[in-house]
């Protein structure tokens, strides 16, 4: 079953999937987080559980490409 969550924000995906997306581990994903300099997109938490905004991931992964050229 595949998690997804939509809002005004943008469809909303599970941290288990960020995870795979980046290819990181959940512990990086909670250091990344605590990381002020990453930037990365805060998430909406639901029962305990972290959602991430698929277009803010997006926005996230365009200013880091923009960055490093």
């Amino acid at each position: 079953m595949s998690e997804q969550i939509k809002s005004d924000r943008g469809p909303f995906h599970p941290s288990k999937k960020v995870c795979k997306r980046y290819d990181i581990t959940d512990r990086t994903l909670d250091r990344w987080l605590a990381n002020s300099a990453m930037n990365f997109p805060r998430p909406l938490v639901i029962n305990g559980r972290r959602y991430f905004s698929e277009p803010e991931l997006t926005e996230w992964e365009r200013k880091r490409a923009a960055s490093a050229a």
